[in-house]
């Protein structure tokens, strides 16, 4: 798998919220949710239960798109990631690896950590975006195969 660009581990570790887009059966929906970037494992941690709207549908097609931006004032401020990845829920150790990772990052998740699902969400391709030096320069990394 090669290495994440400096500029693309950057962000994700800079940031905390992804915007998730899920569809199935001809239905789409997107949700927020907080992430824990495992640079390692080339994933995104979260937590949401498959009793939602956008888990129910990840657990049916787990093939979702996803956004990480914040609010800028202009153009040129943009930076932002797109994404494609694999969503699974995980289980056993590698489930309690992976929420350790979470609540150290988030540690107020651990009153809901028992109560939902814990999530990778495997990258695939992504495309970072980034206005603030050279308009709208991109860099991109893909997962090998």
């Amino acid at each position: 798998m090669p290495p994440f660009p400096a500029n693309i581990a950057a962000f994700f570790a800079a940031n905390h919220v992804v915007s998730i887009a899920a569809a199935h059966a001809g239905e789409v929906w997107s949700a927020c949710c907080f992430y824990v970037f495992d640079a390692d494992a080339a994933r995104l941690i979260v937590l949401t239960s498959q009793n939602t709207r956008h888990g129910a549908m990840m657990a049916a097609s787990p093939r979702i798109a996803a956004t990480i931006a914040g609010q800028p004032e202009g153009f040129t401020q943009i930076s932002g990631i797109q994404l494609a990845a694999r969503a699974r829920i995980l289980a056993g150790e590698e489930r309690k690896a992976a929420l350790a990772q979470y609540t150290a990052a988030h540690p107020m998740a651990k009153a809901m950590a028992l109560k939902t699902d814990v999530w990778a969400l495997d990258l695939d391709s992504v495309k970072y975006t980034d206005n603030k030096l050279v308009f709208a320069q991109k860099t991109r990394w893909q997962r090998e195969g």
